[in-house]
């Protein structure tokens, strides 16, 4: 296998790409703290808010009863069949003989 120097350096190249990439996301710690801690205490006064404001929400309610109703019950189908028709000229821009 003749490799040209081109090919060469794009694979040294590639390969230290992916190094450098495979160290990013494994090894490198950018020193942030999580965005999610393990306890249940909440971290700041807006996240106290806004969980007293949730918890004044009243969970979601769906009226089923459309689905009784006998408006609802009663419809029908106005669904035409669709008739197929005859194949028309294979080329229609073509001069008519």
């Amino acid at each position: 296998m003749n490799l040209s120097r081109n090919t060469i350096v794009l694979i040294i190249c590639l390969v230290i790409v992916l190094g450098g990439a495979f160290y990013y996301f494994f090894f490198y710690n950018s020193g942030t703290e999580p965005a999610l801690t393990s306890d249940n205490t909440p971290a700041s006064d807006a996240e106290l808010s806004f969980i007293a404001l949730v918890s004044k929400l009243d969970p979601i309610v769906f009226d089923t009863s459309l689905l009784a109703d006998p408006r609802f019950t009663t419809r029908q189908d106005i669904r035409t069949t669709v008739v197929p028709e005859t194949k028309g000229r294979t080329d229609p821009f073509a001069p008519i003989r």
